[in-house]
């Protein structure tokens, strides 16, 4: 009877344990999922601006349009630049599309998962919108300087031959730095070259799910 009541007592004792580990693991992914969603809404921010710049961009562009250029260099620097808002738009978009298909009430890989897309869309924003800056100021100083019946190509060609030069410099120089960080054991310089590149509300809303899988697999397992 002792050892049937002492085998009963811990099996008891293991289903409370288990419903102990159930809850922690419960209120933890709660509180990290609340978190991770609050560490996004700079993202959104971010991408609203996004489409604010573009549909200013889209405007300059048909401002230019308006005056009816003539020179080649001209256009050429019009439709960059309309380019570059109908891509701003379009991408930000994708980014939105992306975060409103995440089910937060979803098993924590899923959320995961949706992230991961998050994180695709936001890496062809950051290409698109981010690192064409390199080049996008010269396109967008030669659509100012039409809007001003100016030819900036035909006044000053060295600009932009010598802007085009900083360009390729700068963008190689970001590449080789990225290529760097991760062969690096520089935990430290990874992090910063990730958050850079994708964002840090999205690094660290990756982050907050992260912790939630591993503690899930520590205990539950």
């Amino acid at each position: 009877m002792e050892l049937n009541e002492l085998r009963s007592t811990w099996q008891i004792l293991e289903k409370a344990l288990e419903r102990g580990n159930q809850l922690n693991v419960a209120t933890l992914r709660q509180q990290k999922l609340d978190a991770a969603h609050r560490s996004l809404r700079p993202l959104k921010r971010n991408q609203a601006f996004q489409i604010f710049m573009g549909v200013l961009f889209i405007i300059l562009a048909a401002l230019l349009w308006s005056t009816k250029p003539t020179a080649i260099s001209v256009i050429l620097g019009g439709i960059v630049v309309q380019a570059y808002g109908i891509g701003c738009v379009i991408t930000a978009g994708m980014v939105f599309s992306s975060l409103s298909r995440i089910d937060y009430a979803a098993p924590v890989v899923e959320v995961q998962v949706g992230l991961a897309q998050v994180r695709r869309a936001y890496g062809i924003c950051v290409l698109v919108a981010g690192l064409s800056w390199w080049f996008l100021w010269i396109p967008l100083l030669m659509l100012l300087a039409g809007l001003a019946r100016i030819n900036l190509y035909a006044q000053a060609p060295s600009v932009i031959w010598i802007g085009m030069a900083i360009g390729v410099a700068g963008l190689l120089g970001m590449y080789w730095i990225y290529l760097y960080s991760l062969k690096s054991s520089n935990m430290r310089l990874r992090r910063f070259v990730e958050c850079a590149t994708f964002g840090r509300s999205l690094q660290n809303a990756i982050q907050q799910l992260n912790e939630v899988r591993r503690f899930e697999e520590e205990v539950l397992s």
